[in-house]
């Protein structure tokens, strides 16, 4: 019984630290196209920058099912770093935006799309990030 016991005690322990197990940063390339939660980076190494998406804020588009005056937009707030200095950035997001922010075209998206009567949690929100140069 003891045994049993412990061996559940050890499967629920590891899911529950798996679970919570999410890869906060992302190392990738340019023009690779990446998927953000809130709380993830993604890492260009070899340009010595990074994304963090911190929040989602501003849902203003119009949703799925309504008929709107204007499409409305989102905001995603970054923080973003490169060769060690950092900033915040607030990337404004109407379908498939394209910003530049100094010398990098940032290419973005942000799921799920708003539906009639439903509230989005900031858990289910990603931001879909393509990074280029200008």
């Amino acid at each position: 019984m003891k045994k049993i016991a412990l061996t559940l005690m050890v499967i629920s322990v590891c899911i529950l630290v798996l679970s919570g197990c999410s890869k906060s940063t992302i190392n990738t390339s340019l023009d690779k196209e990446v998927t953000l939660a809130i709380g993830q980076t993604v890492k260009i190494p070899a340009e010595n920058f990074s994304i963090k998406l911190t929040d989602v804020i501003n849902e203003s588009r119009c949703p799925l099912g309504v008929e709107c005056f204007r499409a409305g937009d989102v905001t995603c707030v970054l923080e973003i770093t490169i060769s060690g200095g950092t900033e915040t950035y607030n990337l404004i997001v109407s379908g498939n935006t394209n910003q530049v922010y100094k010398s990098y075209k940032l290419l973005a998206d942000v799921t799920p799309y708003p539906k009639e009567g439903e509230k989005i949690s900031k858990d289910d929100y990603r931001l879909i990030l393509t990074i280029n140069k200008s």
